[in-house]
This record gives C-alpha cells, sequence and structure tokens, in this order.
C-alpha cells in the first residue's frame, strides 16, 4: 500500500503485480463466434424478410386459384341470363300493368253488383274507368247499384251518364225498365 508523504506528494506504487491475463480476442475461436452471430441473424433476418412473404404470397396464390375457379363457376350459371331477363321481361307486368287494377277483380265486381240485378250489355274498360250498358233495372234498382258499387274499395266513383226505357213507356214512372249507362272510375292502387 502507498503510504502517504508529506502534504502535496502523490503515491507511488512500490510492487509489482505479477498476473498477467493474455489477450483472447483475436483467436480463431472468437472469429468463429462473431461468424456464427452473424449467420443467425441474418438466417433470422431471411426468414422474416424472405421466407415468410414467400410463404403468404403462395397462400394468396392458392386462394385466388379457389375464388377465380368459383368465378368461373358462377360464370357459367349466368351464361344464358340475357334469354332469362327476356323472357322475364316477356311475361312480367310492366310498370303500367302493375298500376291497373286487376281486370279479372273488376269482371267479380260486375258480376257481384250488376249481373245479379240487371242484364250486362256492354262493357268497356280503358285505364281506370270502366263504361257498362245495363238493362232489365229500374231506377230505384239503378240507383242501389250504385250505391253498392261506391261501397267497393276498387271503387273511386260510380255515376250514371244517361238512363233510357226501353220502349215506349212513361219515363217518369219508376218501375218501368230502363237501359243505363254506368262509368265506374277505379281507384289508384296504394291509395
Amino acid at each position: 500500500m502507498a503510504k502517504r508523504s508529506r502534504a502535496g506528494a502523490m503515491p507511488s506504487k512500490r510492487t509489482m503485480n505479477l498476473y498477467y491475463k493474455p489477450d483472447r480476442t483475436t483467436g480463431p475461436a472468437t472469429a468463429a463466434l462473431y461468424i456464427l452471430f452473424a449467420l443467425t441473424v441474418l438466417l433470422a433476418a431471411a426468414k422474416i424478410g424472405i421466407y415468410d412473404i414467400l410463404y403468404e404470397l403462395g397462400q394468396a396464390r392458392e386462394q385466388l386459384g379457389r375464388v377465380q375457379a368459383e368465378e368461373r363457376q358462377y360464370a357459367g350459371r349466368l351464361s344464358d341470363y340475357n334469354e332469362v331477363l327476356h323472357r322475364y321481361h316477356l311475361y312480367a307486368a310492366t310498370e303500367d300493368e302493375r298500376a291497373t287494377t286487376d281486370r279479372l277483380e273488376i269482371l267479380d265486381l260486375l258480376d257481384d253488383h250488376i249481373r245479379t240485378a240487371a242484364e250486362v250489355n256492354y262493357v268497356s274498360i280503358a285505364g281506370d274507368s270502366v263504361s257498362v250498358r245495363m238493362s232489365g233495372v229500374t231506377l230505384a234498382e239503378t240507383a242501389e247499384i250504385l250505391r253498392s258499387l261506391r261501397a267497393e274499395p276498387i271503387v273511386s266513383d260510380a255515376t250514371v251518364s244517361t238512363a233510357s226505357t226501353n220502349g215506349g213507356g212513361q219515363a217518369d214512372d219508376p218501375s218501368m225498365p230502363v237501359t243505363a249507362n254506368i262509368t265506374i272510375t277505379l281507384a289508384k292502387e296504394g291509395k
């Protein structure tokens, strides 16, 4: 141990250390460790940067192949789509036809309200208007037919345009049968 000498003097070493450790960091074993470490880092980088990307690319290509095969299958099913669409348009109702009241429903209405009481001579259906000529009923029965027609949900209005007697009788006689022309206005769909 160094002794302290007078004030201000520096200590000095008076013994020698004989233990010597040689530097082995430059030997072949150390170089091999550095090379092994560098190879491990390169392999890890290659796995992350190359192998994983190539694996995902292969998976994506397989999935693309499956989707393309499915798409070809669906395209094969749609090959006659234009023909089916053409046939659909031939048989499907047009916008105008969907907006009009079903003709069979109108004929059922006439059967229920007019043919039970009178003889129907003429029927004309144009758009939302129905013209009917009937005979064999009195004016009172004609008024009752109009009242029952107006009560139907598909009828917007019903009016008599003309009523005349069938022969030489008095037009003022309420018991005389008449020929009446009725105009029925149909209610619009959805109202």
